[in-house]
């Protein structure tokens, strides 16, 4: 089997989802190398124990094998028909015609079933069928497939014979027919190809596009909530092995050389200088008033879901009234937990002034400098006291303060907008208006965490 087919399947994994680096893929090219083509299971098995890494990846890896690799023979037509309906087309015309034809057209007309669908398969081989993307290319591939088959050829004969006598066009009729049936094979040959190929660029594309949209619109896509927890996944998996390397610390020069000595400087050990354990905490307020509720919903979301990574995090939500709403996401799932909490809180009239004065009530004693504030809103105070003062008191306390809004920069300060009033007590401040700018922000915070820690 070809390196390039090998390199084609690792490509549809990736597009079923699917994370395989190119190490992975090289690890999984020289396993099969060892194994061998030629037994089904072990071929099977060492691409297994190469390219699936957690459980959950295990149903798309056996499907994704099972229509590559047995798609490469016959399989049922497009319309659930067996392969070997299609026959020979040698019995269609006479043999005398038949023998006008070139060698090649002849071997094409005279193929059985299975030389037929064999010679198919070969000319699939050899196309490429990766770059299909989107569902109304499939005719294109089935027409460049036909003729890589030779097929052109037969549909010169069809118009050569229909244009002859009353027999000649009944035979192009029937030879018409018989063409029909192997672009229906053909057709569904293609079909799976794009279930490998191009079904998972048609993932990336709504993937990208659900990354992109506002906030606001993100409840007409159904994927919405599988594509926050994979971000999460993603981002929890590269700050992981981040955390790991800080847990273990900087290397200890003079340590490791002092240790050596007794091995004639060659260092046979080394020493770390192990770093302290984390003491941070992460308090997060949400405006949920019906302008920003959408954006609170995925933040919170986001947050819960990377819990492996995330120090103590502490939830508050607030519209007109403020109140903590930690124990919802303790007891419940981060999905229900957000509908429940903007079901108790979420309205309009919202006074940040008063926001500010009750988280301080509530947590004056817990705010120091291992605490990072995150405060998620448009900061409209309806024409209400801003209290500024206390937020000042709160950044005096705490290690730092990051702003989340949903609108751009340049409404920060429109109408009753009083963002310029707080940006002076705001380590970092930064539009989060679609899951791109939430992606950045929270792994700019992550960052920030293990600097400080």
């Amino acid at each position: 089997m070809p390196v390039r087919r090998l390199s084609e399947f690792i490509r549809a994994l990736r597009g079923a989802g699917l994370r395989i680096s190119p190490d992975e893929a090289s690890q999984a090219m020289e396993a099969v190398a060892l194994v061998g083509y030629e037994g089904r299971a072990r071929f099977h098995d060492a691409l297994s124990v190469t390219l699936v890494k957690a459980e959950q990846d295990r149903l798309a890896f056996e499907t994704t094998f099972s229509r590559f690799f047995d798609g490469e023979t016959a399989e049922q037509g497009a319309d659930g028909r067996e392969s070997d309906s299609v026959g020979d087309a040698a019995s269609i015309l006479p043999a005398d015609l038949l023998a006008q034809m070139p060698d090649e057209i002849q071997s094409l007309l005279n193929a059985d079933a299975n030389a037929l669908s064999q010679t198919m398969a070969e000319a699939a081989a050899a196309m490429n069928f990766t770059d299909m993307q989107v569902i109304t290319q499939q005719g294109l591939y089935t027409r460049r497939l036909l003729m890589s088959m030779g097929m052109g050829a037969v549909d010169d004969q069809v118009i050569q014979l229909s244009q002859g006598s009353a027999t000649q066009q009944a035979q192009a009729d029937q030879l018409r027919e018989w063409r029909g049936r192997v672009r229906e094979q053909a057709s569904g040959l293609v079909r799976r190809q794009f279930l490998l190929h191009g079904t998972g660029y048609g993932r990336e594309l709504r993937e990208q596009t659900m990354r992109a949209v506002a906030f606001r619109d993100l409840r007409e896509f159904r994927e919405v909530q599988a594509l926050v927890r994979k971000m999460a996944r993603r981002l929890a998996s590269l700050h992981q092995r981040r955390l790991k390397r800080s847990r273990r610390g900087r290397l200890d020069g003079r340590r490791t050389l002092s240790g050596s000595l007794r091995h004639d400087g060659v260092p046979a050990q080394l020493h770390w200088q192990q770093m302290p354990p984390r003491k941070s905490r992460i308090m997060v307020i949400c405006d949920v008033s019906s302008s920003v509720s959408e954006p609170a919903r995925f933040l919170l979301q986001f947050l819960y879901a990377l819990n492996d990574v995330l120090p103590q995090v502490r939830s508050f939500a607030f519209a007109s009234r403020f109140d903590e709403v930690t124990e919802d996401f303790s007891r419940y799932s981060p999905d229900v937990a957000v509908g429940r909490v903007l079901d108790r809180l979420s309205g309009s009239g919202t006074d940040y002034g008063q926001m500010f004065e009750a988280f301080w009530r509530r947590c004056e004693r817990q705010l120091d400098r291992h605490t990072t504030v995150i405060i998620l809103g448009d900061a409209r105070n309806n024409a209400l006291p801003e209290g500024a003062q206390t937020l000042a008191q709160i950044r005096r306390r705490v290690r730092q303060v990051w702003w989340l809004n949903p609108e751009s920069r340049s409404q920060w300060n429109s109408g009753d907008a009083v963002m310029d009033r707080y940006l002076p007590y705001c380590r970092e401040a930064h539009r989060c208006a679609n899951l791109n700018d939430l992606e950045r922000a929270v792994d700019r915070l992550l960052l920030s965490l293990k600097r400080s820690d």
